[in-house]
């Protein structure tokens, strides 16, 4: 029951994901479930949610093709590296890895533009750096509490 519960969750959090980025083209919200998957250090849920995350994100077309893949692994890298250093739980945490992946979405854009024979837009993609870490913090709270209130009591 509790599997069911789990990936009922998931499902709805990517269905509530795909509609929130039709609204805000260059936003990732299911990059926001990808940090829960690792602060929870659900490896069992994140071998099957990321290859689906990859997919619609490459489904949908919001990144050049390859694109997300790099962009998911900056996300671990950057978490694995700010768990050495900070309680992954708490909000400073977060607000300061969001800093820094908004600098690594405007990384990523500038090092895939010229591979993939695209221009690259300065302006643009500052601004949707600038919203991805902007909304992530805010994101977090809000599936993090939404988590809280969904999970099962435990038993013992």
């Amino acid at each position: 029951m509790k599997i069911l519960r789990t990936v009922g969750w998931w499902l709805c959090f990517l269905a509530v994901g795909v509609c929130i980025q039709a609204l805000a083209p260059g936003l990732d919200v299911l990059a926001v479930g990808l940090i829960i998957l690792l602060q929870e250090r659900d490896y069992r849920n994140i071998l099957w949610l990321v290859p689906l995350f990859v997919l619609v994100q490459e489904g949908m077309g919001t990144r050049p093709f390859g694109a997300v893949i790099v962009w998911y692994a900056s996300i671990i890298v950057l978490f694995r590296l700010g768990r050495w250093l900070f309680q992954v739980e708490n909000f400073v945490f977060v607000f300061l890895l969001s800093a820094c992946l908004g600098a690594a979405y405007y990384g990523v854009t500038w090092l895939m533009a010229p591979l993939q024979n695209l221009g690259f837009n300065v302006e643009d993609t500052l601004d949707k750096a600038l919203l991805q870490a902007i909304f992530m913090p805010f994101a977090w709270r809000l599936l993090v509490a939404a988590r809280q209130m969904n999970a099962p009591e435990e038993e013992e």
